[in-house]
């Protein structure tokens, strides 16, 4: 066989330098697999952005290589982006049964059919050239998988999302010893998650946080209201275990919640205590000691019950004195600001509220840097690519893979869109290919660039001034206007003699400019209304003349 048929390259298409987005393609002998299909959440200047998705046009163009995608879990910034995918492919998507579930709820709301395969834990599915081992891990989200991979350039163990909870509940465990046994025959390539590189020692264990809530719910007087991500099935079935052996009853609210629960019941991975699942009416009707509200909301949504309680818009709830709000997930970047806006409503409304920073109710599902040791030591790989993390993560956990005695220049700090290949003999960077994110608003994908969101930034900075105009094409008097009208640029009862001010403007401008030429006459009203504002108000709104001859 000739040798270059049996390189690896795997092809990075998100996830390397941001968290979020993961998506990564393994390429050897004519093949194709995609590991993970994430989305991201827009950042705010993404104004009106609903989505941000990998670019797939790499994928698409050598789509007929493509033998499968393969899911380490279900969260979001691993599947997302699917629904963007899977309409212009035709390929199985393997993962855990409770993955594929949230998969296949995801595509019936886009209307899009799929092969879904679920495996096993320990099952092997060979796919192409490649074998892919299903290796539990701990997670905040049951029944994920790192990937142990035969490949023609030997074994790529890839850790997926994990933690190492060294006194597991339930079985949700990460499987070291069969890493481990993965690992014996020797490691070319480990690609490990590196979110937490920057938080030392070993993440909270899930024992140690049901401890804490245990005594949380036997101090508690009042309603006791959770919000958490939907997707953690092992601390939704914590609440229950809670509520049921502390006598309290449980309402739900939230539509992610309740798929996710009735998802999980119908699998057999969330048992709930006879009698303790009640309706949110009925709760109302109770007791405030035999109360528990689980609730969405936990990143300070608008839109999600607890952020609509906080504000007394809630159809069914209300939050009132003597209320205790745990927050039992982590605050993820970019949404401090709302979440401590929603915490300080709650305050007003008389609640207490206990978070990550003041007690023990939230373990990160992401190893700590000593558990990031045991997984590089218990691998010894011969080449180390970090994955699932910022810039500064990539590189702090590069640096740890040497301390674990990969050789300097065999841990590498890869870019999306920056290819590498796997040779018998060392490795080969190949020439970048573009991997810039593609914005998805509505049914729009990709159609939103830099233009436009700069137009939406004036937009949103200045607001916008509309000018109507109608003209006598044969005079070039004005029949009707000029209108003026502002939108986001000012109050117009409180700024009226303003506007007509600035129509006196236009009216100077339509006197001077040369008679029908509408395009010099729309650019020179555009110009005079900028710069009267500017003079004004010290104000730079979009100016818009509507100038129509007749």
């Amino acid at each position: 066989m000739n040798r270059s048929q049996d390189e690896l390259t795997i092809h990075p298409l998100g996830g390397l330098g941001e968290i979020g987005l993961n998506c990564m393609a393994f390429k050897a002998r004519g093949s194709t697999v995609l590991v993970d299909c994430g989305l991201m959440f827009p950042e705010d200047y993404l104004f009106g952005v609903d989505v941000v998705i990998p670019r797939f046009e790499h994928i698409l163009a050598e789509k007929d290589t493509l033998k499968a995608v393969v899911l380490t879990h279900g969260h979001e910034d691993h599947i997302g982006a699917l629904p963007w995918l899977l309409p212009h492919i035709d390929v199985p998507v393997y993962g855990s049964d409770f993955t594929l579930a949230l998969v296949n709820a995801k595509l019936k709301e886009h209307g899009i059919p799929a092969d879904l395969r679920p495996v096993k834990p320990g099952d092997r599915v060979e796919i192409g050239p490649f074998a892919f081992n299903f290796i539990p891990v701990c997670h905040s989200i049951i029944k994920g998988y790192a990937l142990g991979i035969e490949t023609p350039q030997g074994r790529v163990l890839h850790t997926g999302d994990f933690k190492i909870d060294r006194n597991p509940m339930d079985g949700h465990m990460t499987d070291m010893d069969a890493i481990r046994r993965f690992a014996e025959p020797g490691v070319k390539l480990l690609l490990s998650d590196s979110t937490n590189i920057e938080r030392d020692g070993f993440a909270l264990t899930e024992r140690e946080i049901m401890a804490s809530l245990r005594e949380i719910f036997d101090r508690a007087r009042g309603r006791i209201i959770v919000t958490l991500f939907s997707s953690h099935i092992q601390r939704l079935q914590e609440i229950f275990d809670l509520a049921a052996a502390c006598g309290r009853k449980v309402a739900i609210s939230g539509k992610s919640l309740a798929r996710n629960i009735d998802l999980a019941r119908e699998l057999g991975y969330l048992r709930i205590p006879a009698g303790t699942l009640v309706e949110v009416e009925e709760s109302s009707s109770l007791p405030d000691e035999q109360v528990v509200l689980v609730v969405t909301g936990s990143q300070g949504e608008p839109l999600a019950a607890l952020s609509r309680m906080s504000q007394g818009e809630h159809r069914q709830m209300r939050i009132k004195k003597g209320d205790l709000v745990l927050l039992s997930s982590r605050f993820i970047p970019g949404n401090v600001l709302a979440i401590t806006k929603v915490i300080n409503r709650l305050y007003k409304l008389g609640a207490e509220v206990l978070y990550e920073k003041v007690q023990a109710i939230h373990a990160s599902g992401h190893a700590h840097r000593e558990e990031l040791r045991i997984m590089l030591e218990a691998v010894r790989p011969k080449y180390f690519v970090p994955v699932h993390g910022e810039y500064r993560h990539l590189v702090k956990h590069s640096r740890l893979a040497v301390e674990c005695g990969v050789a300097p220049e065999r841990a590498m700090v890869l870019e999306d869109g920056q290819p590498l290949t796997l040779l018998a003999q060392g490795i080969r960077l190949e020439e970048a290919v573009p991997a810039e994110r593609i914005l998805v608003d509505g049914k729009g994908v990709g159609d939103v660039g830099q233009s436009v969101l700069k137009e939406r930034q004036l937009l949103a900075g200045e607001g916008m001034v509309v000018v109507l105009l109608v003209i006598d094409k044969d005079t070039g008097e004005i029949t009707l206007g000029p209108d003026i009208v502002s939108k986001g640029f000012v109050f117009e009862q409180q700024y009226a003699h303003l506007l007509e001010d600035a129509k006196c403007v236009v009216l100077e401008e339509v006197e001077n400019a040369p008679r029908g030429n509408l395009k010099k006459l729309k650019e020179r009203v555009r110009s005079a209304l900028r710069r009267f504002f500017r003079t004004v108000l010290d104000r730079d709104p979009v100016v818009v003349p509507l100038v129509i001859a007749v």
